[in-house]
């Protein structure tokens, strides 16, 4: 028996593997530091957001925020932004505050029908699988200039006019590991900090009033997304011999699957996160995320 890969699976273990990674660094001392800026020794890395807020700080040419940023433009040129689905906390935080849906059965809406996963639906009765079908395209294909640029923006902006990374601040992803580590300095070290109350109240804010952060106000998210115009390797490619679209049927799971909104059948796509949720809907098991087309 062919079992599919588990993706949402997979990225659950890449996220407890970095936390993991975090508290054995707090556990032997070994000072690794953090998504934020992972460091061990001499070798550090930061975000590519830091890196630039850095420099804008700095107000100055610095050569080692210039490398780490060119190390990550090529990881996100290589990846995509599959940091957001694989790395950020933000997605798996949401879930503890997003209202839960109705179980649909294990079925998926195919041309207005119901549909068994993975098995072939019906073309429509009433015209037999004649009538013309909804083109397809995503909200999001392509490139996009949105709030999420303006908040970049700003964001480089108030790193130049009072010399530190300002966003740092309030960065969930930051949040979240730093809520991690003062939660280990309490337990291990007896030490009670009001981080553990003001970074907690940040984030939960950030998580429940800025619902749509990741797609309208996340700067690294506007950031890796300007360069994953140039990524062209891990994407979802569509079998267009396997696609139900093939046999007349108006589907579009994949679309409607997708948190960004995209059409794997696009040429274009660099919001894709690689999350893999287009392939998981997909009735025909169509789509595969392939290393070159």
């Amino acid at each position: 028996m062919n079992k599919r890969f588990n993706f949402r699976r997979a990225r659950g273990i890449v996220a407890l593997a970095l936390v993991a990674f975090v508290v054995v660094g707090l556990l032997f001392h070994i000072g690794s530091g953090t998504p934020s800026a992972f460091g061990i020794d001499q070798i550090a890395a930061v975000c590519p957001l830091g890196a630039l807020e850095a420099l804008f700080g700095a107000k100055e040419f610095m050569l080692h925020p210039i490398i780490l940023l060119a190390a990550m433009v090529v990881l996100v040129v290589v990846f995509g932004k599959a940091f957001c689905a694989w790395g950020c906390p933000v997605p798996w935080l949401q879930r503890f505050f997003r209202p839960k849906n109705k179980a649909s059965g294990g079925k998926t809406s195919v041309g207005g029908q119901k549909s068994e996963l993975g098995g072939a639906s019906p073309a429509c009765s009433s015209c037999g699988g004649a009538c013309k079908l909804a083109p397809l395209g995503g909200e999001r294909d392509g490139v996009q200039l949105d709030a999420r640029h303006v908040v970049l923006a700003g964001t480089l902006a108030s790193a130049a006019v009072f010399g530190f990374p300002v966003f740092c601040l309030v960065c969930p992803v930051g949040l979240t590991f730093a809520t991690l580590i003062g939660l280990w300095h309490l337990f291990q070290f007896n030490e009670p900090s009001w981080a553990l109350v003001v970074f907690p109240i940040i984030l939960v804010l950030e998580l429940t009033v800025l619902r749509k952060w990741c797609s309208k106000i996340c700067p690294i998210s506007a950031l890796t997304s300007l360069i994953a115009n140039a990524n062209r390797t891990l994407r979802p490619r569509v079998d267009q011999s396997k696609c139900l679209r093939g046999e007349g049927i108006d589907c579009h799971s994949c679309v409607d699957a997708c948190p960004e909104k995209l059409d794997p059948h696009s040429g274009h796509i660099p919001e894709c996160s690689k999350c893999a949720a287009c392939i998981e809907a997909c009735p025909a098991k169509a789509i595969k995320i392939k290393l070159l087309k």
